[in-house]
């Protein structure tokens, strides 16, 4: 049904849902998933203590225990959690499969029947996977609706594939991993990840990261499944004017190609893109008939031309060249971008299996690096948040872009804003002019609202002591902070580091809503708000 909410006339409210297991307490923090279809995670996880990760279930309004995530370090300030829906569980396909049945052969953690499946394949809850013909040349995405059990359990999908996957094809499940960091001095298990399909946690790599975890910290995602408003997973930032895998994903569609380099379109699609406007972001080829083994590569873009038929030059040379008809689309480059413990530094962690390289820089799969990307203008402090913008559309002159992250500086009312795509290490600029002003501090909390209202909201709570909830929204692509509808929660107690807020997509046929989840100040109070004015 179409969204017929007036504004003025309807007016948005906060409804309480279940109270959490746990109350709030100093570091610990929300995440979800921020994807805008039906392939989006089911739960929003609450990162509590070194030794407790609850999940909020978004339909039954239910929360409980996940894991223990035995988290290393001394729990507290500095805590942070993000959600990556991209790189799960991944592996190769061995002989037998059908076009409906995949049969695996990379062993992982064991289980059980039909648990891939989850609520039956439907759309609704269930696991995606994606399948890469490495023989076929094509990408294509399906629903698991069974799987057996054991440690290389064969899938069923929800609808044929177009063709049948040989022995050594691919596959991703496209799910995601909780990634946690505690505080404290710097141990091998102060960074770890939550797997959601085999539920399985590992350690990330903690090399140059601080020697220890201390202030406030704040992670952001930027991942190659999150995209604009008026796109779907798997198109990447640019709807492209090729229709792949049966139809259903748009790409766009190559002109020429080089080992170290890809050309776009001549008209339509990034046809007309500013010069390096992509700069930083991937690209991955998701069909090519004439060179097969050249589908599933990602690479990230060092520069490229304006205008029509832009010219990408790679950071690396391609594995396999791809054809000059090759489909591809352009993406966020499955990057964690972290601010902590009172410095200058933007660390940045690469959680694809294998090493980034824009051409200047590069990272190794699983590790850390401080100069991928260059330093803030200032230190980050108390209720410092990150705020992206990857669900805007840019406006015809391109002051706002795709590429631009906010940072709330913390302990003061200055926001930065970095540039991914403005060098080849970025480009900050601090203290921006914006319209409004509120001090953000101790308490602060805030999430990112990618879908509803042109991607255009960061949502956030300033906290005050004996006051009611003071909800903000911050605009993403206008640079404008206004007061948002408030709860009837009081806040009491000394303000508490660690982000309470959530969000995540309804979805009601072609309608989509964001979702705010609220998680009240050192209690176990949660409410939520539909956002659709």
């Amino acid at each position: 049904m179409p969204n017929n909410f007036k504004k003025v006339i309807d007016r948005p409210f906060w409804v309480p849902v279940a109270p959490a297991p746990n109350a709030h307490i100093a570091g610990s923090c929300v995440c979800s998933d921020l994807r805008d279809d039906v392939s989006r995670h089911q739960f929003v996880y609450d990162l509590i203590s070194a030794s407790v990760l609850n999940r909020f279930n978004i339909v039954t309004k239910a929360s409980g225990l996940v894991v223990n995530p035995a988290l290393g370090g001394t729990f507290g300030a500095g805590a942070a959690a993000v959600f990556a829906p991209s790189q799960g569980l991944k592996g190769s396909i061995t002989t037998g499969a059908t076009n409906t049945s995949i049969p695996t052969s990379t062993v992982m953690t064991a289980v059980g029947v039909n648990m891939f499946a989850n609520k039956g394949g439907t759309g609704d809850f269930t696991y995606k996977v994606r399948i890469i013909g490495k023989a076929s040349g094509k990408v294509e995405e399906r629903f698991i609706i069974a799987n057996t059990g054991g440690t290389t359990p064969t899938f069923q999908l929800d609808s044929a594939l177009s063709f049948v996957p040989a022995s050594g094809d691919l596959y991703e499940i496209l799910v995601g991993r909780v990634f946690m960091l505690s505080a404290g001095v710097l141990a091998a298990s102060s960074f770890r990840s939550f797997e959601a399909a085999t539920n399985t946690l590992a350690n990330g790599g903690t090399t140059n990261l601080p020697t220890t975890i201390t202030t406030d910290s704040s992670m952001v995602a930027l991942d190659e499944q999150y995209v604009p408003f008026d796109c779907n997973p798997s198109e990447g930032m640019i709807k492209g004017s090729f229709a792949y895998d049966t139809s259903v994903r748009n790409a766009l569609s190559a002109t020429a190609a080089a080992i170290g380099s890809i050309t776009g379109q001549a008209s339509g699609g990034d046809a007309g893109i500013v010069a390096n406007e992509y700069r930083n972001f991937q690209i991955r080829i998701v069909q090519d008939l004439t060179n097969p083994t050249a589908v599933g590569q990602r690479g990230i873009i060092a520069s490229h031309t304006g205008g029509n038929s832009p010219v990408y030059t790679m950071g690396s040379n391609w594995a396999v060249t791809p054809s000059a008809n090759a489909k591809f689309v352009i993406e966020l480059p499955n990057l964690i971008l972290l601010r902590s413990s009172g410095v200058t530094t933007t660390f940045t962690y690469n959680y694809n299996d294998v090493t980034v390289n824009n051409g200047t820089n590069n990272i190794a799969a699983n590790a850390w690096s401080t100069a991928y990307f260059g330093a803030a203008p200032a230190v980050n402090a108390v209720g410092g948040l990150w705020m992206p913008s990857f669900g805007i559309r840019p406006d015809s002159g391109k002051n706002a872009r795709q590429s631009n992250l906010f940072f709330i500086r913390g302990a003061a009312t200055a926001i930065d804003v970095l540039d991914i795509a403005g060098a080849i290490a970025g480009t900050w600029t601090g203290a921006i002019v914006y319209d409004g002003s509120v001090t953000f501090s101790t308490g602060n909390s805030g999430a990112y609202a990618p879908c509803t209202n042109e991607g255009r909201f960061f949502y956030l709570n300033n906290y005050v002591a004996n006051a009611i909830n003071q909800m903000f929204r911050f605009d993403v692509q206008n640079r404008v902070l206004r007061l948002f509808t408030p709860t009837d929660d009081i806040q009491t107690g000394t303000a508490a580091l660690g982000n309470r807020i959530a969000t995540y997509v309804a979805i009601d046929g072609t309608d989509k809503y964001d979702v705010v989840l609220l998680k009240s100040h050192l209690t176990t109070k949660l409410q939520e708000m539909i956002v659709t004015l």
